[in-house]
């Protein structure tokens, strides 16, 4: 089975326009196209586009995810743990932000101002330079 452009892209949730410039640069190329020359995608392209779309949510740039993805020796459930791995951590991240707003809003609902080592404890110990 293959899917036009135009029902890929909503599934994706993504423009046309995206999956065009995915197909220009050979990121996601279509298995098929129609006697019309329009664009199909095959569930194996779908497939390549989710670990597209999953390396792009966690901030990849797209000649890294072509590497990533076109690189013989990769395995695709290696793909799946890596992004697993990557998302739980962002995860665990956003929790710790969200419970040092919760704290930042409760010390100012009652008064107290915290130090600037309490303000800035959940962006780590990174050193600038």
């Amino acid at each position: 089975m293959s899917y036009p452009v135009g029902q890929v892209a909503g599934f994706a949730g993504v423009t046309v326009r995206t999956l065009h410039h995915y197909d220009d640069i050979g990121l996601l190329v279509p298995s098929e196209r129609n006697h019309a020359g329009h664009r199909r995608y095959s569930d194996a392209d779908l497939d390549r586009l989710q670990q597209i779309l999953f390396y792009r949510e966690l901030g990849f740039p797209l000649d890294e995810v072509a590497a990533l993805l076109d690189d013989p020796a990769a395995d695709p459930r290696a793909h799946l743990r890596r992004q697993h791995e990557l998302l739980t951590a962002r995860i665990e991240k956003l929790r710790q932000m969200a419970e040092a707003v919760e704290h930042a809003m409760e010390a100012r609902r009652m008064g107290i101002n915290l130090t600037p080592e309490e303000r800035f404890e959940v962006f780590g110990d990174k050193d600038p330079e």
